[in-house]
């Protein structure tokens, strides 16, 4: 699906490494949006000798896995953040429901969360009888806050292009994929119920896939 307006649903370590901000259940986490986020549609399915797969389709409704598992994968989004705890620029890849409720106010406010103009995000966990089943993201406007001229240095080097990094996997491998030993490719990225922060070696990484005049206008500078 790839980029998308926020309103639209609101009813670097080394290498080539992609940094994730994990969110993990009893923790509140402080972020500043990026541009826009990025629809994803991702399949974790339990492979038949344990463990599990993961892998991204383009067509949710007509992937294989759709046609031959009745397997439907999951809509999930991915945002370039800015963490707050260390100042980093991070990938943020989460439930949908973290995307509402942002573009909820990004409606009400007429104000583009990812833009110069937009702000801060407190995003607190919460995962009652830690049941993951159960876990609950609850999304709450901190404040307005212009990238400093530190964070625009880091931005227009260092911004992940998030189609490339959440690139879909291809039809005649993405079976593979997820019920093969080995998981590989770009399409396994991070999953926002995990524990820590992880970098990812992808063919992704950095802000060389936008032009400096693409991401100033992106960002209202």
């Amino acid at each position: 699906m790839g980029l998308v307006d926020w309103t639209s649903l609101s009813g670097k370590k080394e290498g080539n490494g992609v940094r994730y901000l994990k969110l993990e259940p009893g923790k509140t986490y402080r972020v500043r949006p990026v541009m826009k986020p990025h629809i994803i549609w991702k399949y974790y399915l339990e492979r038949p000798n344990g463990g599990f797969g993961k892998a991204i389709t383009e067509d949710p409704n007509n992937c294989v896995i759709v046609k031959k598992y009745n397997e439907k994968p999951k809509q999930r989004f991915a945002v370039n953040v800015i963490d707050r705890a260390d100042g980093q620029l991070k990938v943020l890849e989460g439930p949908i429901s973290i995307l509402k409720q942002i573009g909820t106010w990004a409606a009400e406010t007429n104000v583009d969360p990812g833009s110069n103009q937009g702000g801060e995000f407190a995003i607190r966990v919460e995962c009652p009888g830690n049941d993951r089943k159960k876990t609950r993201y609850l999304v709450q406007f901190i404040n307005y806050a212009q990238f400093t001229d530190s964070e625009k240095k880091m931005l227009k080097e260092n911004i992940y292009n998030l189609a490339e990094v959440f690139k879909p996997a291809p039809q005649d491998k993405i079976e593979a994929w997820l019920f093969g030993e080995e998981n590989a490719g770009s399409s396994e990225s991070s999953d926002s119920d995990s524990d820590e922060d992880v970098v990812q070696k992808s063919p992704a990484k950095q802000g060389k896939s936008k032009s400096t005049d693409s991401l100033n206008e992106d960002l209202d500078w």
